[in-house]
């Protein structure tokens, strides 16, 4: 079996695949050249030669059937392997009419490799002419660049390299700790700390996202206590339970298990509901806020938070405030960045205030870095911030050391004095 999380070289000569074998993996070709042939009589009928930024091999992962050729290196090769699971995933992502017109060039190569086998054999091996506009060099660059990162996600969640950090979310004017934004990062053993906004979008598009959400929530039964117990030592640090948002996303959503996967997490962890918030970002919501919608009912009837994220920059009704069990709004940090200085930001952010203060939803304002926004968002009456004015996302150990020194009368003493 092929490691998975690897680049092959194969030596000129190497048979990779026989005519007839399952098929797991097909292949990107980095450098070198394969022959595609048939074996009749004791002899190889030559179909194809296939060179750098070609892919073979995918004719028994897309219909299923065993594979249709051999594959054999004229040269010594470079492979990079996708997977079974990486293509039909995405083929199962594809609108049902490209799925059917790709079905019919399937079966139509399939009767042509029947008409080929009764052809001689071919003595010598043609060298491939393969010319790639800058287009399709590109399109390859990017497509082996996606495989490779997903092969390395795999591996991530196979070695646990996965971690989540942790942001304080405040009582703005008091300064008391409200809870904590859980992040996910990733360790990476070459890279070093690798930002979600990087890999999210390929595990989405892989389904990996799946199982990376799975952990998280594992994750977050496990820390979640040790939150809990920091706090214990420093009472005055929050005027209650502290809370935990996690980010969930449109997948998530659609997952008919997802709220009670969740809710097990909960149940067998003994952590109030109501000290989790789960939130998702208003873009994300509105791409099927019916679905959603019954996910999120699930969840809060269960007594978790719904938090919409980013709120402001989706450009989408607002009708959902009123049909979403939603109960908090997060002001999206471009609003808050530009407040100071730009009085039309100010006025969408206290527009955004009035609206959720009517409908009885509290806001959280992301991407507090100064003391003067924080101010002047306690001043119109904004009850949460966020952002590194309070402090970065850090790992649980930092988080714990956080909580045990956190003088939210100190903290508010200075932030005035500042502003």
């Amino acid at each position: 079996m092929h490691d998975p999380y690897a680049h092959i070289t194969l030596p000129a000569g190497t048979v990779l695949f026989e005519e007839g074998e399952p098929g797991a993996f097909a292949y990107l070709i980095v450098t070198g050249r394969i022959a595609i042939y048939l074996r009749r009589e004791g002899a190889e009928v030559l179909i194809a030669v296939r060179g750098a930024g070609e892919i073979f091999g995918e004719m028994a992962i897309l219909d299923s059937d065993p594979r249709s050729a051999s594959a054999r290196a004229i040269e010594e090769c470079v492979l990079v392997p996708v997977s079974e699971d990486q293509i039909k995933h995405r083929l199962s992502q594809t609108d049902p009419i490209l799925r059917l017109c790709l079905g019919v060039v399937m079966a139509r190569y399939r009767e042509t490799i029947a008409l080929l086998r009764v052809q001689g054999p071919i003595a010598e091996i043609a060298p491939a002419t393969i010319d790639l506009s800058d287009t399709a060099r590109a399109d390859f660059d990017a497509t082996i660049a996606t495989v490779v990162l997903e092969r390395a996600l795999r591996r991530a969640l196979d070695r646990g390299e996965f971690e989540l950090f942790l942001q304080p979310i405040v009582r703005l004017g008091s300064e008391l700790l409200a809870g904590f934004e859980a992040l996910i990062r990733w360790r990476h053993p070459e890279r070093g700390l690798v930002p979600p906004m990087e890999f999210i979008p390929v595990a989405e598009a892989s389904g990996l996202i799946v199982e990376i959400t799975t952990w998280v929530v594992s994750e977050i039964g496990r820390i979640m206590p040790e939150i809990m117990l920091a706090a214990l030592h420093n009472p005055a640090a929050a005027d209650g339970p502290l809370f935990l948002s996690v980010n969930i996303t449109g997948h998530d959503l659609a997952r008919a298990s997802f709220p009670e996967m969740i809710g097990e997490m909960l149940r067998t962890t003994g952590i109030a509901p109501e000290t989790l918030k789960l939130e998702i970002t208003e873009s994300t919501l509105m791409r099927d806020p019916v679905g959603a919608s019954d996910a999120l009912t699930l969840c809060r009837q269960a007594g978790m938070g719904i938090a919409i994220d980013d709120f402001g920059t989706g450009y989408s009704s607002l009708s959902y405030l009123s049909t979403l069990p939603i109960t908090t709004l997060k002001v999206d940090r471009a609003f808050v960045r530009a407040m100071l200085t730009d009085p039309c930001n100010r006025q969408i952010i206290k527009t955004i205030l009035r609206l959720a203060d009517e409908i009885g939803i509290p806001v959280v304002a992301e991407g507090i870095e100064e003391a003067a926004e924080a101010e002047a968002l306690s001043e119109m009456g904004c009850a949460f911030g966020q952002g590194y004015f309070y402090g970065r996302p850090v790992p649980l150990s930092d988080t714990i050391t956080l909580i045990k020194g956190w003088n939210a009368a100190g903290r508010a003493a200075r932030r005035v004095a500042a502003a």
